[in-house]
């Protein structure tokens, strides 16, 4: 059987994550759980377990302090760290703590189900290390495609980082998403342009170039081929719609 301690310090979190856990009957089980790094310390040495799950921003001690803290103890637990997408980098320095795995917020039924099925049967623990570590890659481009969406954001510039073939790199983010490369960058800067279209002043030309666009007449087609009319007919549209309400 394998023993676990949740430290969260959100409640449904941590609920959720303890509902999760019970429902997979895997040979795992919650021995205690805590809403702060402190508290999770100190049930960490009282319970010893094999496993602790902990977020990493909490009050009193955070998640990464506490790891420290255990490590020094001498306890030999591994660590599976609770973080979202903002807290991605910060959650990368626990890889110099030894820190086993990462579940991504909002924690999916099937990250749990593999965290799991790795900590009962570590034989399977390479390959889905494998793929925790490359689903944690699209999920970081996915970051940075979001808030940099007006700069160049080449398929190449991410294979050169992440030292993958483009092709191979295509062929995760298609599989993660649901969209190809091309057609998520799309996607954004087209959801952004729609928002600065309704919600600011700004001329057509700036709007193309602030959601990276620099020819006013290419993001003119883009955007028609998005949402199947102008950048003026969906200012009227959706004007239209507004006075109705």
């Amino acid at each position: 059987m394998v023993n676990i301690v949740v430290v969260e310090d959100e409640y449904k979190i941590r609920y959720g994550l303890l509902q999760l856990i019970s429902k997979q009957n895997m040979e795992c089980r919650v021995v205690g759980e805590a809403e702060n790094g402190y508290e999770g310390l100190k049930m960490v040495r009282d319970l010893l377990p094999d496993v602790v799950i902990t977020d990493i921003r909490m009050p009193k001690m955070d998640g990464l302090e506490m790891i420290e803290n255990i490590r020094k103890l001498n306890i030999n637990a591994k660590f599976v760290i609770l973080t979202g997408y903002a807290e991605f980098e910060y959650a990368q320095k626990g890889l110099r703590l030894g820190v086993y795995d990462y579940l991504l917020k909002p924690v999916a039924i099937s990250d749990v189900k593999n965290l799991l099925n790795r900590l009962v049967n570590p034989e399977s623990r390479e390959d889905g290390q494998q793929q925790a570590q490359y689903s944690r890659v699209v999920h970081d481009m996915v970051s940075v495609i979001k808030k940099n969406y007006a700069q160049r954001l080449g398929l190449d510039v991410f294979a050169d980082k992440y030292h993958l073939t483009p092709e191979y790199l295509s062929s995760l983010f298609t599989k993660e998403t649901g969209s190809n490369f091309s057609n998520y960058i799309k996607g954004v800067r087209m959801e952004k342009a729609k928002e600065l279209l309704l919600n600011s002043n700004m001329k057509i030309y700036d709007i193309a170039l602030r959601v990276g666009y620099p020819d006013q007449k290419y993001f003119s087609k883009v955007f028609k081929e998005y949402t199947g009319v102008s950048a003026k007919e969906y200012v009227v549209a959706n004007q239209k719609e507004i006075r109705v309400y």
